[in-house]
């Protein structure tokens, strides 16, 4: 539950209370920062889930348990979509971005990613400022990532 009240009910609540200021800005822009929840690899199998899981229940395979973090980020995509779809008469241009798999503090397994080919943070930064700085305009509305739009 700490995933979703932090990744989708304090978002929510931070961005509607504070969208009256937003709106009297000149260019508004709204970012949600998305993460490992996109539904789309998850279809296509592209989770950290062992190849060959026992019978049974509890799945004692899987030691690091990820659903709840994912859902909540498949959550925020949905949010932002919301406020785009509400917001953009009002010339608020929102985005969901995905940094990536970067090598942050985030959980204590920095070294572990590193190994497993995360990025340097700053690359989700760098992305952050395209965003930020009008560079990625023309993909309002959507899910995206250093490519392009990421599909949901």
């Amino acid at each position: 539950m700490g995933s979703y009240n932090i990744n989708v009910a304090g978002t929510h609540v931070m961005t509607y209370g504070f969208l009256p200021l937003l709106l009297k800005s000149s260019d508004p822009r709204l970012i949600f920062v998305s993460g490992l929840g996109s539904f789309a690899d998850a279809a296509q199998g592209k989770v950290p889930i062992p190849a060959e899981l026992k019978r049974g229940w509890p799945k004692p395979e899987i030691d690091f348990e990820t659903v709840g973090y994912r859902c909540s980020k498949v959550a925020l995509n949905m949010l932002m979509l919301d406020y785009h779809l509400k917001l953009k008469v009002d010339g608020v241009k929102v985005w969901a971005v995905l940094p990536g798999f970067l090598a942050t503090d985030l959980g204590d397994g920095k070294e572990l990613v590193v190994e497993m080919g995360a990025g340097h943070p700053s690359e989700g930064g760098q992305l952050m400022r395209k965003v930020a700085e009008g560079e990625r305009d023309d993909q309002v509305g959507k899910l995206i990532d250093k490519n392009g739009v990421y599909e949901f």
